[in-house]
């Protein structure tokens, strides 16, 4: 098998993790990685024994050393890295959501149209055993036609600090929107709802939303930044699918291991741990290793296309606008 060089624009928690997981794969190698902090560029590479560094992304997205463009930079940079990338042919694998702005969204999905190199923005929850579960059963009938959707979505309020990113129905309940939308196929009819801004004036730090689908089902949508720092790591999500015939429910716990002896306890959730063994059976690890079989085997991801990613922005930009303000 051909040796894919792989480089990693943004290198927060979530770019880390990607070093982590492509630097466990054998036909993999990082040849690249990217911050406009150089200080962090350079702790990566050394700790992960990356060749090359970059703290401008169009460098970055032009260097003839990496086949894999991984964009784990905040939503605003995204397009950024994305067009040039695809514009050098190369295969671009972009966190959710795919940009902060329609027009961004849009711009790089007629990039990717254009492009040799695949595209595909990741959606981690297409990739996650309940919700894919959730979707078979959906598809075979078992729980006959959806009548509502209740899901709600929480982060620690470092994690996702206003000022840094938008709001959380942007965010984070942009995972549960696409969710609802892939489920039904449908889209936003009309929503209502509030967002309460308490730690920052400049972004909503929680939202909460009822939405009518054009097919009639019924979403509730809530999400906050607002789980303290000392609760267990990881994520509070939950999601009901309720039908005619029957009903769904997933619950992400916010710790999904525990360990315990005379002094202390510690909790994290595998999804997010930085140990190579447990981040290897992680649905990042499952989307990122899709991803690298589309582009050997020469196929468009189908899980999720670049359209699906921009209405689920869509519909979340529509949602969050039609959240009322209180402060």
């Amino acid at each position: 098998m051909k040796e894919l060089r792989a480089g990693i624009a943004g290198l927060g928690e979530f770019g880390e993790l990607y070093c982590t997981i492509l630097s466990q794969i054998p036909y993999v190698r990082v040849t690249r990685v990217c911050s406009r902090t150089p200080s962090r560029a350079e702790e990566i590479a050394a700790k992960y024994r990356v060749p090359e560094i970059s703290t401008d992304y169009t460098e970055f997205a032009q260097a003839e050393d990496i086949d894999i463009a991984c964009v784990v930079t905040l939503g605003r940079d995204h397009r950024a890295v994305v067009i040039p990338a695809l514009e050098t042919g190369k295969h671009v694998l972009v966190e959710k959501p795919i940009a902060d702005t329609v027009e961004d969204a849009q711009a790089m999905a007629e990039a990717a149209a254009k492009s040799t190199g695949k595209f595909m923005v990741a959606h981690i929850c297409r990739f996650m055993p309940p919700y894919l579960q959730a979707k078979e059963q959906i598809e075979t009938g078992r729980i006959g036609r959806i009548s509502t959707i209740q899901a709600y979505r929480n982060n620690h309020y470092s994690t996702l600090a206003p000022g840094r990113k938008k709001s959380p129905m942007r965010e984070t309940a942009i995972h549960d929107i696409d969710l609802a939308l892939w489920y039904t196929g449908s889209d936003i009819a009309e929503a209502h709802g509030y967002k309460r801004y308490n730690q920052s004036q400049a972004e909503a730090d929680s939202c909460s939303a009822i939405v009518r689908l054009v097919d009639g089902t019924v979403c509730t949508f809530s999400s906050s930044w607002q789980m303290r720092d000392a609760a267990p790591a990881g994520l509070d999500a939950a999601m009901k699918i309720i039908g005619t015939a029957g009903e769904i429910e997933i619950k992400m716990p916010p710790a999904n291991y525990r360990f315990i002896d005379d002094q202390r306890q510690d909790a994290f959730n595998p999804e997010t741990s930085l140990t190579p063994v447990i981040l290897k059976q992680s649905a990042l690890a499952n989307e990122i290793e899709y991803f690298l079989g589309c582009v050997i085997q020469d196929r468009a991801p189908e899980i999720i296309t670049p359209e699906e990613a921009v209405k689920a922005l869509q519909a979340a930009i529509r949602i969050d606008e039609r959240c009322a303000e209180v402060r």
